[in-house]
């Protein structure tokens, strides 16, 4: 019996990352500096290669990982793109000693 709906969060996040669909919503969050509350930025998959991958950024960041896409409409910012090597989104899966903003692909929204 294969049970589909059983991937926990982190295998869902590997398994997004390993086969990206263009329209993926990542999740990314951060700690600015003097808080203790994490912020939240999405980036929309728009193409990728064997190699990079290739966003829209939002136009702002968000205050959670989970809101209404649906209600927001306007949220990337369609005129500019941002890239990343696959390398480095797998490497933003985990915290980096150093990194004093605690940057962290948190999950990848497939809808």
């Amino acid at each position: 019996m294969l049970l589909v709906g059983c991937q926990s969060a982190e295998e869902k996040l590997q398994d997004h990352l390993a086969n990206p669909k263009a329209g993926d919503v990542y999740v990314v969050s951060y700690q600015p500096a003097g808080t203790t509350k994490p912020s939240y930025f999405y980036y929309q998959l728009v193409r990728f290669t064997a190699d990079s991958a290739f966003f829209h950024p939002a136009r702002r960041e968000v205050p959670s990982a989970d809101i209404s896409l649906e209600k927001e409409p306007d949220l990337f910012n369609p005129d500019d793109i941002k890239s990343f090597s696959r390398q480095e989104l797998r490497e933003f899966t985990q915290a980096q000693q150093g990194d004093a903003y605690k940057i962290l692909l948190t999950a990848i929204r497939r809808e």
